[in-house]
């Protein structure tokens, strides 16, 4: 948001916790402030030594990894961070921007861009303001960083959503690894297109309004604003902007890991980061029914663990009728959703099927096509026609089937969405006719 003294602010919400190894500072005790410092980051914080560590190599690790996947190293000087684990601890003074009480206090974290050298040598660096609470400088740092790589950080919905993607990463793995509540929050609200979300006007235009008056009139010459004229209005407007986040962060989790997107999406960052002319709509016009129906699901079955590229469909595979010789052994591996049979099938139309072979859901949970005794680990099935799936149905090692509707036939070992990661192995299966 523009306009303040020339800075550019970005508001953030709550996120999650990283963790990773530690970077060198003097040893402090909690309620004073230090410095610390990193290959890319100035860390001024009033945490004790070890836990301002651990943030610090928290953000080396985010800026890394998003460094990795853009491909292009910041520019420029270290990055500033003022990380506040309470307001009490500091003086006006050592907080430089008159809305860090509010940016930490209120909102939970802020990136301030402002110009630097001039000519061919112009460039965008930003400051940090964040709190403690976890996640938020992981939200930030992302930011941060795409200001000083590219010198912006493209449209709301992405920049948002990427830095909630960022943060939530985990442990690196793809899997989904943010707080379970929050999880809950979303799937708890009316589903939100992905055309509302890509469409959707500034996130923050509430916020930025009112933080705007706060700095301006009789304000404008106060060393900084006080959290007394923070508002339970503001309070709800940053929760909104949270809600708008989380649902762009859905969006940017499942494109990052689909892998029948990713390779677009990352197409499309580079487009917006590079001032390039390109629109969303442009860039999956030709995938778009594919996208909505993975979206659907990915909102219908996400859950903590939940793999976007484990459950990713199978558009590719050319489908047939089933000839009176049967179809050629199709495998399905037990770590992955739908697999596409290449199998047409007609409703009401029978068909005889055998599963060969072993499969695991977890380390001692070896089974057949059959499962267990609470069904984990059977062969399952399901007809897709037209973007619409029929309710899936359990199939076993061996039988005679009767389609419930006309369509392709998919195939996966049941078990639950977010639970996919650790099973092992494969099973062969013949389909016939009976």
């Amino acid at each position: 948001m523009d306009g303040w003294r020339t800075l550019r602010v970005g508001v953030t919400a709550h996120v999650s916790i990283l963790l990773i190894a530690a970077a060198a500072a003097a040893q402090t005790e909690r309620g004073s402030v230090c410095a610390l410092t990193s290959p890319h980051f100035v860390l001024h914080t009033d945490l004790p030594d070890r836990e301002a560590r651990q943030a610090l190599a928290r953000m080396e690790a985010t800026l890394s990894f998003v460094a990795d996947y853009w491909k292009v190293r910041p520019r420029g000087n270290k990055i500033q961070c003022y990380l506040v684990d309470n307001q009490e601890h500091w003086r006006d003074a050592q907080l430089p921007h008159p809305l860090a009480r509010i940016s930490t206090g209120g909102i939970g974290g802020a990136t301030v861009s402002e110009s630097v050298g001039a000519g061919r040598d112009a460039r965008r660096e930003a400051v940090i303001y964040a709190s403690t609470t976890p996640g938020v400088v992981e939200h930030e740092v992302v930011h941060a960083y795409c200001l000083h790589a590219f010198g912006t950080t493209g449209p709301d919905w992405y920049k948002e959503g990427m830095a909630e993607m960022a943060a939530f990463r985990g442990d690196g793995q793809s899997g989904v690894r943010c707080p379970a509540e929050r999880v809950r929050e979303l799937r708890g609200e009316a589903p939100k297109s992905i055309r509302n979300i890509v469409e959707a006007n500034s996130m923050t235009g509430e916020i930025s309004h009112s933080i705007g008056l706060m700095v301006s009139g009789g304000n404008r010459n106060r060393r900084q604003v006080p959290m007394s004229e923070w508002t339970e209005r503001d309070a709800a407007n940053v929760r909104q902007a949270r809600l708008d986040y989380f649902w762009s962060w859905a969006l940017c989790h499942l494109l990052v890991h689909n892998p029948n997107y990713s390779d677009r999406f990352h197409l499309l960052g580079d487009s917006y980061l590079l001032g390039r002319d390109d629109s969303f709509e442009r860039m999956f016009a030709s995938m778009s029914p594919e996208l909505e129906f993975e979206y659907r699901l990915f909102l219908e079955h996400v859950d903590v663990g939940y793999r976007a590229d484990l459950c990713a469909w199978d558009w590719r595979t050319r489908f047939r009728s089933l000839e009176r010789s049967g179809a050629s052994p199709r495998p399905v591996a037990a770590a992955r959703g739908f697999q596409a049979s290449g199998v047409n099938v007609a409703k009401h139309a029978r068909y005889a099927y055998r599963a060969l072979g072993v499969w695991s859901t977890s380390a001692d949970a070896t089974t057949d096509a059959n499962g267990d005794r609470e069904g984990r680990g059977r062969l399952q099935g399901v007809i897709l026609s037209d973007f619409t799936l029929s309710e899936a149905f359990p199939l076993g090692a061996e039988g005679v089937f009767t389609a419930p509707a006309t369509g392709k036939l998919y195939l996966r070992c049941r078990d639950g969405w977010s639970e996919l990661s650790d099973n092992r192995g494969e099973i062969e299966v013949v389909l016939s006719q009976p």
